[in-house]
């Protein structure tokens, strides 16, 4: 059980991270999620304050090492998901000469 509250918490605070980064700020600020950037600094410490508690769910679930590294394994498809999944990308047209 502790494995999906801290997968769900990892969840939330990448999403926070997200909305709180240099690029998104102003589209947070003008979107129903606004209220993360009243005090966006707080926030980002409660985001990382949220990836601690993760690191300790896991760690007292599995031990020291095996708890730090299965974090380690659940945030990095995470952040990888959810980078390609709400960023917008879009294809380049160049022309590459011969």
């Amino acid at each position: 059980m502790n494995i999906l509250w801290s997968l769900l918490i990892i969840l939330c605070a990448v999403c926070g991270l997200y909305k709180l980064s240099e690029k998104q700020i102003k589209k947070t600020q003008q979107s129903k999620w606004s209220f993360l950037a009243i005090k966006s600094r707080t926030t980002q410490f409660m985001c990382l304050f949220l990836l601690l508690i993760s690191i300790f769910l896991l760690m007292k679930q599995q031990g020291f090492s095996i708890g730090f590294i299965s974090f380690w394994i659940f945030l990095t498809p995470l952040l990888w998901l959810f980078i390609f999944c709400v960023n917008e990308l879009k294809i380049k047209n160049k022309e590459y000469s011969k």
